[in-house]
């Protein structure tokens, strides 16, 4: 029977393992999108064999779920909070700019992992991998709801389109960040102009055609 220490080192070096290959797999589908990466290609990237995917992962699929998982739970979940914020106009307004600011820096990202998740939303969007239905149910519509959350506070007693007009042009504004080659930014930041500070002014602009059209009335639960 192995003692406590041998089994804490097991389960140790078991979990340094899983991170290897799932830090390896998110940097290769960022590259390379989930159809074209291979679990050769993630493998060779962590350094362990192939057989080790399966041994914990059981496939390429679940594999490329676990990293979107990873991603959201790093990246996008602390948004999910803040919606909570709010409790009059001024915090509603300060909760959607930070939401708004918080998206543009995702989807503008140039590091990791911010990055990375840029990528993969932004081949999802382009071309939907076999998980995309997955991703949709688990991650976007989570957010696309507490995203309407906000946009409910400034319009408690519209209709659902209406709310969803508003919630996908933002949510357009934002993600055209991910999916634009070279960089949106690159293409639309002056040059002599701070990149970080340009996607302030984006921030501003976009909340700025918001609260001219919309304003605070109640907190939604």
């Amino acid at each position: 029977m192995k003692s406590k220490t041998q089994l804490d080192y097991t389960e140790a070096n078991q979990k340094n393992t899983q991170d290897k290959i799932l830090h390896a797999a998110t940097k290769v589908f960022a590259e390379h999108g989930y159809k074209d990466a291979t679990t050769r290609m993630i493998c060779s990237e962590a350094r362990v064999n192939v057989a080790l995917v399966n041994y914990y992962f059981r496939s390429k699929a679940e594999l490329y779920k676990s990293v979107i998982g990873a991603l959201f739970e790093d990246v996008a979940k602390p948004m999910m909070s803040i919606p909570d914020t709010v409790c009059d106009e001024a915090t509603w307004k300060l909760a959607m700019r930070t939401w708004i600011r918080r998206s543009l820096a995702i989807c503008a990202a140039r590091k990791p992992p911010e990055f990375w998740m840029a990528r993969l939303m932004g081949m999802e969007e382009c071309v939907p991998s076999d998980m995309a239905q997955d991703i949709e149910r688990m991650f976007a519509i989570p957010m696309r709801q507490c995203f309407m959350r906000l946009i409910r506070m400034a319009l408690p007693d519209e209709d659902p389109v209406q709310i969803s007009l508003w919630c996908s042009t933002v949510h357009a504004q934002s993600v055209v960040y991910a999916i634009a080659k070279p960089s949106w930014a690159s293409r639309f930041c002056p040059p002599d102009l701070d990149r970080e500070v340009w996607l302030d002014k984006v921030a501003d602009h976009i909340c700025g055609g918001i609260f001219n059209r919309i304003a605070f009335q109640k907190k939604i639960g």
